[in-house]
């Protein structure tokens, strides 16, 4: 809802940039995506809550026939929404992912 407004009000391309511009690599390393799925009620995966609800499954991949070693070395799905956990201090489920100097 919030990507809607700002493409509603013409100022998605100002906020990418401004994500952009606070990307910090730091905040990478704690992001949720590295080590954790959010789960559908259909059993499909994916790789953050954020690509669930932008629809970016982990194709081929379901809870019930899934096991860890499979996941293992995978690339996670990104895209432009990625910089919205890794601005400032990062963002993650369990609050910032970095300090900040």
């Amino acid at each position: 809802r919030f990507r809607d407004w700002l493409v509603q009000t013409g100022r998605l391309e100002h906020y990418q940039q401004v994500l952009e511009n606070a990307f910090n690599p730091c905040a990478v390393r704690g992001l949720m995506c590295r080590d954790t799925l959010s789960v559908a009620p259909n059993g499909q995966l994916y790789d953050c809550d954020f690509n669930q609800m932008l629809d970016m499954p982990l194709a081929g991949y379901t809870i019930a026939d899934v096991m860890a070693e499979s996941l293992a070395g995978r690339r996670i799905h990104t895209g432009d929404h990625c910089f919205g956990c890794t601005a400032g201090q990062g963002s993650s489920c369990g609050g910032a992912t970095a300090a900040v100097a």
